[in-house]
């Protein structure tokens, strides 16, 4: 049975008009929910809607996120829905969800105090030191994501004229198209890293590794990594301030220092404005402290 379940997730997947990176999630969590069936003594075969009900009680039970434990159930609705259009399981999982999602951003941003901290910690002495700065300042003043960074080249970094622009490939593309106007301050510190290092070829990316194995092109993972570690040592970085929060400082700052939101819109990259618009319930918090309503109420009485 299990073999026939195999069989199965890997027809779905490939009938998926998903990025392979896509496929790859999407077979692990069907091979994690194929294990649960295993372990708990049930028969793949004969798998009821109270099996997947239980599955859900004991995602919540390990404490999994709500948006962790939604994408688990995604696939397992996609993958009997698909069972059910071939004939070979009835749908047992339609409709079964997370209930109640909270409806919001996952990320915090940084406050003006820690993007200052974060700064201070970047040493700028060494060619690594450079680097960083570089790639945490341009994240900051861009809000591009790791891998928007990652796939950075030379020839992508414009200068001409007082003139700045990056050339993006935006996340779930498959090409450089995106030219993003940029400030100076934004441009800079990558043209003095750029020049510190030196490069033989424009092609060459932007960010590189500095080891003694030899220089490689930064991977989102590896960005991840280095901005998490300033973080940690300017004493801002949480499970809530990660790598990803220098993109939502950016769209935050934004929107506080009154751009409008579609302009911000078109600096994240985002289809539709109302995915921009979530990063508004970041800043609930801040103006719930200073309260301005309440202000407004002193003056009218």
């Amino acid at each position: 049975m299990k073999q026939l379940f195999t069989k199965l997730s890997k027809d779905f997947v490939a009938n998926q008009d998903i990025r392979d990176n896509s496929r790859a999630l999407y077979l692990r969590i069907l091979n994690q929910f194929a294990k649960w069936v295993v372990i708990t003594g049930r028969n793949i075969k004969g798998l009821k809607r109270s099996d997947v009900i239980e599955y859900k009680s004991t995602l919540l039970r390990e404490e999994k996120s709500e948006n962790t434990i939604d994408s688990y159930l995604t696939v397992v609705r996609m993958f009997f829905e698909y069972c059910e259009a071939i004939g070979e399981h009835e749908n047992i999982a339609a409709g079964i969800k997370i209930k109640h999602k909270r409806i919001g951003y996952r990320k915090s941003h940084l406050s003006i105090d820690e993007i200052s901290s974060l700064y201070s910690v970047i040493g700028t002495e060494t060619v690594s030191g450079k680097r960083d700065y570089a790639l945490i300042n341009l994240m900051l003043r861009s809000g591009i994501r790791c891998v928007e960074a990652s796939r950075l080249r030379v020839c992508d970094v414009s200068m001409y004229d007082g003139k700045c622009s990056i050339l993006i490939q935006r996340k779930g593309d498959n090409e450089r198209t995106e030219r993003l106007g940029l400030t100076n301050k934004a441009i800079q510190p990558v043209m003095d890293y750029i020049s510190f290092r030196g490069v033989s070829d424009r092609s060459e990316y932007v960010f590189l590794t500095h080891c003694t194995t030899g220089e490689h092109p930064l991977t989102a993972k590896g960005i991840s990594k280095i901005v998490t570690g300033y973080m940690k040592m300017a004493g801002v970085y949480s499970k809530q301030k990660t790598a990803h929060s220098l993109r939502h400082t950016a769209a935050v700052q934004a929107i506080m220092n009154k751009v409008p939101i579609k302009e911000v819109q078109l600096m994240l990259g985002h289809r539709r404005v109302e995915t921009t618009e979530i990063y508004l319930k970041s800043i609930d918090e801040d103006l719930r402290l200073d309260n301005p309503a309440v202000r407004a109420l002193d003056d009218a009485f």
